[in-house]
């Protein structure tokens, strides 16, 4: 049953971005009035078929993909209504479109979550240590931060963001106390700190474990209540961060309650260097028109961070991006315990989609308007012959990436 359940929701997620991105360039087409001969979902033998005025409409078995087949688009047709007759533009449109509904489509997806969930971490800063270079500059529990360096926070990810992504150590916080704005010099060097490898929530119990720590292969698991670090007793979640964080790549002791026994476990924290800050920020509900403001932030906050991703792993930094391939994705999507859980992944997948088709490279959409934007500057088609290769170099290269991912995926996979 669990088996059918995960293969229905693979199917879902699959038929329907797919099915949205091939209806983007059919729907577009006609719009420019180019003759449409086919639009199928899925490939390999027809499963259903039907014929319209002049497009034919197949549901094919394998749901890995489909197509528009529109005339003149492979050979040059001297049809009126051919893709090759229609202005550069017009083309141009009609091969982004598919790609752009997946983005479109995942952000309002996003967008509906967003308004859902309506909890948010705001600006007010609700926990902050002694020995914290943020308390040292000047900054309060109580406070909320207005701007940093001039730039207004919304929420508490934009303040994460500000400093994550600076160059410089320095930041000026305009902050309200007391009702009033003070504006406070606030000092985060790049430092390196300590990980354990595991979530934890405010009652001190793991609530989950990052794969590939030594947490992960420590015999930790997740609803573990810390007790105590090295023998120390731990009283808050706030002393954990602050212990671990003093001792990076060190060997520990962790005392855990799980099922009414108290257990020794050991294992060893890790290493990460970084421009860390060390502010916690109160958890908020807002209501009516505010919800929607949120929610419009929080999608864009989503977008961007999904371009970050993947200019971050072209630009080589593997390691600092999650990447897979069909078999990681299908095993995500069989996850998935909730309806909320369900559907932000389709979004994630859908925006990864759309995003990854509209790069530049032969076999994408994306490398097909490129093509299109040379033939406009050489006011003259590329040879097919030419195209021809350039678009059998890409396919070759997106098939070795996918083998690549896919690999990695399986191995992940049989080591858990």
């Amino acid at each position: 049953m669990g088996f059918l359940i995960g293969a229905l929701k693979i199917i879902i997620v699959l038929g329907t971005l797919i099915t949205i991105h091939e209806a983007g360039h059919f729907f577009v087409a006609k719009a420019c009035n180019v003759k449409v001969h086919k639009f199928a979902i899925g490939f390999g033998p027809k499963i259903f078929t039907k014929q319209g005025k002049e497009t034919e409409y197949t549901l094919r078995l394998i749901p890995f993909g489909g197509f528009v087949q529109m005339e003149g688009e492979e050979e040059a047709s001297e049809d009126d209504r051919a893709f090759n007759k229609k202005p550069i533009w017009q083309r141009v449109l009609i091969v982004a479109a598919g790609a752009t509904v997946n983005i479109v489509f995942a952000l309002i997806v996003y967008f509906f979550i967003s308004t859902s969930t309506n909890i948010y971490y705001g600006t007010t800063i609700t926990s902050l240590a002694n020995d914290t270079p943020e308390y040292i500059s000047g900054l309060r529990s109580g406070d909320k931060v207005v701007r940093v360096n001039g730039k207004k926070a919304l929420v508490g990810y934009d303040i994460e963001r500000m400093i994550e992504k600076s160059k410089k150590d320095e930041f000026l916080f305009e902050v309200e106390r007391n009702n009033n704005i003070q504006e406070i010099d606030v000092k985060i060097p790049i430092s390196t700190k300590g990980l354990l490898g595991i979530r934890y929530d405010k009652d001190r119990n793991v609530a989950g474990i990052v794969e590939d720590t030594p947490a992960y292969t420590s015999g930790l698991q997740s609803g573990d209540k810390i007790l105590e670090i090295n023998g120390i007793t731990i009283n808050s979640w706030e002393q954990i961060s602050e212990i671990i964080n003093k001792i990076p790549d060190s060997d520990i002791t962790l005392k855990v309650a799980r099922n009414n026994q108290e257990i020794d476990i050991h294992t060893k924290t890790i290493s990460t260097t970084d421009r860390f800050y060390n502010l916690q920020f109160d958890a908020i509900r807002p209501a009516g028109f505010d919800s929607i403001i949120y929610a419009i932030n929080e999608t864009g906050d989503y977008f961007s961070a999904t371009i970050d991703g993947i200019i971050t792993l072209f630009k080589g930094k593997t390691e600092n991006v999650e990447v897979m391939g069909p078999v990681g994705i299908a095993e995500q999507i069989t996850s998935t315990s909730s309806f909320l859980e369900f559907f932000y992944l389709m979004s994630a997948i859908s925006l990864s989609l759309g995003i990854f088709n509209l790069l530049p490279i032969p076999a994408l959409d994306g490398g097909k308007i490129l093509i299109l934007i040379i033939e406009k500057i050489r006011r003259k088609p590329m040879k097919q012959e030419t195209e021809a290769k350039l678009t059998l170099i890409g396919f070759s290269l997106i098939i070795l990436l996918a083998i690549v991912v896919t690999s990695t995926d399986i191995i992940g996979l049989i080591n858990h």
